[in-house]
């Protein structure tokens, strides 16, 4: 008899533990992830890497993924709710644009984890977002070397959409750039005011053409298609660089290179993150060759020597033997 409770009492201890463990299994949240864009994924430029990392990194964990296109900044907070209301625990705010929509329902769903940008370590983090400091300044620095060394007039432009103080620092590293190869170099910029208006950005490119101005420094998006056709149109030699894609093909005999991004092995590491509980951090997109941040090589319409110098260049900002300085604040004079 004795035998006969001891057995029983085991068995009842392992119904017992196999009950809790079924039920801590139960409990762990199955992630779903939604992604919200400013642009469309088509646009063959922001908004489809953003599309891209979605996809990947959505079948990589065997997570459920959904995204939005074109969502206003008055909307976003809305969609995001949409998609929480859903099931939606991973809530992709794919823009600069969307900062403080996220930031305003963060605390209102502890539970969903945000991935927003920021261009430097927040002071005070909110525990469920994530943020990403997107590195352009690095980037910038290798363009502003490349085109103080390709220009033949001595004048260089800078083409921007907003003063916003990731593009006031995109230009203070391009300044350095210039600085530090001791060249007399000419250097100047515009804000048209607008990501994806190509007929501002190309009156921006044919007035600083009309200046003698022959290589463009460009960060916009749909834009970017204007400073390409006032590229060709112009009746001396006009070179151009572009931001986040390779869009060699759209002016093969007036692009230089692209600063290219790949948000992939950035959104991989956030989500690997969050699949280990952790709801929230800060993170960097590495600049080197093959990671998250780096220019397209070999440089198009350049002699070999300047490519040459310039792959030198990035290899050194990458390894942190150039120290690219970040100054957001204001333009350096």
């Amino acid at each position: 008899m004795k035998n006969l409770k001891t057995v029983l009492i085991v068995i009842l201890m392992l119904i017992f533990f196999s009950g809790c463990a079924k039920k801590e299994v139960e409990e762990k949240p199955t992630l779903k992830m939604a992604a919200i864009y400013v642009g469309t994924i088509q646009d063959g430029d922001w908004t489809t890497l953003g599309y891209i990392a979605l996809q990947e990194v959505g079948k990589k964990y065997n997570i459920e993924t959904s995204y939005s296109q074109k969502v206003s900044v008055a909307d976003a907070e809305q969609v995001m709710k949409e998609y929480i209301a859903k099931g939606y625990n991973i809530i992709f705010a794919d823009s600069a644009e969307y900062v403080n929509p996220v930031d305003n329902i963060a605390d209102q769903y502890p539970n969903v984890s945000f991935i927003s940008y920021a261009e430097e370590q927040p002071k005070n983090p909110k525990p469920n977002i994530w943020y990403i400091n997107r590195n352009y300044y690095s980037g910038a620095y290798v363009l502003g070397a490349l085109a103080a060394l390709t220009t033949k007039t001595g004048k260089i432009g800078f083409i921007g959409a907003l003063d916003l103080p990731f593009l006031r620092g995109q230009i203070n590293a391009i300044k350095q750039a210039i600085k530090d190869l001791g060249l007399n170099t000419q250097f100047d910029y515009v804000f048209v005011g607008s990501f994806d208006d190509p007929v501002k950005a190309k009156q921006a490119a044919e007035s600083f053409i009309s200046k003698g101005v022959d290589v463009l420094i460009n960060v916009v998006n749909l834009g970017i298609y204007g400073i390409f056709q006032a590229a060709k149109e112009a009746e001396t030699s006009v070179y151009v660089t572009c931001m986040y894609t390779d869009k060699g093909d759209l002016a093969p005999d007036n692009f230089l290179t692209a600063d290219l991004f790949n948000f992939t092995p950035t959104l991989d590491y956030i989500v690997g993150e969050i699949v280990k509980g952790t709801k929230g951090g800060y993170t960097f997109m590495e600049f080197g060759e093959n990671k998250a941040r780096y220019p397209r090589f070999p440089i198009s319409n350049v002699t070999d020597d300047i490519n040459n110098r310039v792959k030198q260049i990035a290899d050194d900002v990458a390894s942190g033997k150039i120290q690219v300085t970040v100054n957001m604040d204001t333009i350096n004079p």
